[in-house]
């Protein structure tokens, strides 16, 4: 009976521990991972089609489709997860934070995480109007570079708010990308959303 308790309580204890590890530490600056997970569930649920236009090498292809599930989202909108990158408990001290900046082009208002030596994620600007969990407009620069390739990406997502929803309605990727021994490659992807 005795090892059979201590059995039990081992069990419990790994168990315990093994939960603990597996839960997410909250985001540092700002939890880009759960906005685009919930963007992904939702537009899933609604069934929702991507109209998408891409430019490379001058040349444009555009395609209208509907990504199914959510694997086909996640591919669509994977991305956007780089800028997770930032969340890093070592890059707490890397960024500046500026809030309540005002949009010269619009009446949002602007949080920035800007980083104070070369990182990944460059910027973060996040708009917003009242409530930054409600954000509008999302914009980053994301710089990569190793020993095959040097890339960096303008990405970009646009919000509504529909039912007291944040609701994706487009993004944006622009950049280039420099192999070690070769050209330089430039291009432009956008998505807009579409739903019924």
């Amino acid at each position: 009976m005795r090892a059979l308790t201590v059995y039990a309580l081992s069990l419990i204890w790994m168990l315990t521990l093994a939960s603990c590890e597996s839960e997410k530490q909250p985001a540092t600056f700002y939890a880009i991972d759960s906005l685009v997970s919930g963007q992904v569930n939702f537009l899933t649920g609604v069934k929702a089609r991507l109209y998408k236009e891409a430019l490379l090498k001058g040349k444009t292809d555009t395609i209208t489709f509907t990504p199914g599930d959510t694997v086909g989202w996640q591919k669509e909108l994977d991305i956007f997860r780089k800028l997770e990158e930032i969340n890093k408990p070592v890059n707490k001290e890397r960024y500046e934070v500026s809030d309540g900046l005002l949009d010269r082009m619009s009446n949002l208002t602007v949080r920035e995480f800007k980083s104070k030596e070369p990182l990944p994620v460059v910027y973060l600007k996040i708009y917003y109007h009242g409530n930054i969990s409600k954000p509008r407009k999302i914009e980053a620069l994301y710089d990569e570079e190793n020993a095959l390739y040097k890339s960096a990406r303008l990405l970009s997502m646009q919000f509504h708010q529909v039912k007291n929803r944040t609701v994706l309605t487009s993004y944006s990727l622009k950049g280039g990308q420099k192999m070690a021994l070769g050209d330089s490659v430039a291009f432009f992807i956008s998505g807009k959303i579409l739903i019924d």
